[in-house]
């Protein structure tokens, strides 16, 4: 099929990539030229492993070309992709402001003698398909489009992976042509069962109550373990037991700083927000917020704990700033809030993180000493924070620490490390819910 992706950020080109990779054929289109010339070069904004060979595979075996120009791809294409951004306003509500734009300019350029799918990737609140297809019709009357929602549910660092090897595929329209064409592109990806057909409002609440119901699961876990510490209970066995239930899972039941990232925060709010237009306060989610916000700041907590007269010229090294191992993203990461934090009560504070380093530095104040190994932002420390479990530390030999550490104090914001071993090596070693 022929392919236009407008739109090029994680979504966008991940899925552009993908599906070139598939035999389709692909533009992707995006206003940033910078950017493409970029993209043209096989060169990727974004850090998601196993994502630039494919995009220089299939740059040159011709099967994925970018542009500026919307025009021309979407008059020749089958199927177009909506997915720019979505971002968070500041009632909570997702901005779609971008989407907007987007449908007034394929009103001017959808043509009227081809049937042609319209796609909304992004993530939009309930309703979107419609409204965005109203909007292509006020612009252009005579157009044989269906607009259709098909949520992504892509995990970043693992993107490429679940995109070839989904838990099942949604795709939500009432226009029996666009599904059977939205069909036959997806199933290379998925067995039959696994594609899911729904009306487009649902498929619109399914990414949203998705998300929702994983944020509130951490949450969840994440209450369970600061209970566990006032009691003396260990998580990691608690959430073994819970775990084991099928009717629970132990997917998503790891206590930590809680989540982080572009989609949990927004999308929880955004559906909030949804839920306040209705007059409805939606209170199982605010908790949901609430627990984690407090949550990303436990670290510090503990600090003040362990030094009551004060954090002032402690010298911590924070390693982990993305908000997830594997991917560069620094949206709604703990790190930044923890950073903040720990120099607003006078800390010296030295980060590292394998992959963000640079772009991290606008985010945080300038304070911070950023190192681009582990053994510098560990040298002569009091204290370690390990926010973001990245293989680099979790490899860390305890000697390593040991020699380079000033102080010994370790705080696991992942419970990632190997406690035992530390405390055999006269480490005060701190975990969450692992008193």
């Amino acid at each position: 099929m022929k392919l236009t992706i407008l739109g090029t950020g994680y979504v966008g080109l991940v899925s552009g990539v993908s599906f070139a990779e598939l035999g389709n054929d692909v533009v992707c289109v995006d206003k940033d030229e910078e950017k493409i010339k970029q993209l043209k070069k096989g060169i990727s904004p974004i850090y998601e492993e196993g994502l630039e060979p494919l995009l220089e595979k299939n740059i040159h075996n011709g099967k994925i070309h970018f542009t500026t120009n919307l025009a021309e791809p979407v008059a020749a294409s089958d199927i177009i992709m909506i997915a720019v951004g979505t971002p968070q306003a500041d009632d909570g509500s997702a901005d779609l402001s971008f989407v907007r734009t987007v449908a007034g300019e394929l009103g001017e350029v959808l043509p009227s003698d081809k049937r042609t799918v319209v796609v909304n990737k992004s993530t939009v609140p309930i309703g979107s398909a419609e409204e965005v297809e109203s909007m292509i019709r006020e612009k252009n009357a005579t157009a044989d489009v269906a607009v259709c929602s098909v949520p992504e549910f892509l995990r970043e660092g693992s993107a490429v992976k679940d995109t070839f090897h989904p838990d099942r595929i949604v795709i939500g329209t009432n226009v029996s042509w666009a599904r059977e064409r939205l069909v036959q592109l997806h199933a290379p990806l998925a067995d039959a069962n696994d594609i899911i057909t729904t009306s487009s409002r649902s498929a619109e609440m399914i990414k949203y109550a998705s998300n929702a119901f994983l944020a509130t699961k951490i949450s969840f876990v994440n209450e369970i373990a600061n209970i566990c510490e006032a009691y003396e209970a260990n998580i990691d066995e608690v959430a073994q037991g819970v775990g084991a239930d099928r009717r629970i899972s132990p997917h998503f039941l790891n206590a930590g700083l809680g989540y982080g990232g572009s989609c949990f925060p927004k999308d929880v709010q955004a559906l909030i927000a949804l839920a306040r237009d209705k007059n409805y306060e939606a209170n199982l989610l605010n908790s949901t917020v609430a627990i984690n916000a407090t949550q990303r700041l436990k670290p510090v907590e503990i600090l003040q704990q362990q030094f009551p007269r004060g954090l002032r010229d402690m010298k911590v090294a924070v390693l982990g700033l993305a908000f997830k191992p594997g991917t560069d993203d620094m949206r709604y990461a703990p790190s930044i809030d923890i950073i903040h934090e720990l120099v607003k009560a006078g800390a010296d504070v030295h980060a590292h993180d394998p992959i963000v380093l640079d772009d991290a530095a606008p985010l945080l104040p300038r304070a911070v000493s950023l190192h681009d190994n582990v053994g510098q932002a560990i040298t002569g420390v009091d204290a370690m924070v390990l926010v973001t479990e990245w293989d680099v530390y979790k490899q860390y030999s305890i000697a390593e620490f040991s020699s380079a550490m000033t102080g010994k104090i370790v705080i696991d914001g992942r419970n990632a490390l190997d406690a035992k071993t530390f405390k055999e090596h006269g480490f005060d070693y701190y975990g969450i819910g692992r008193r």
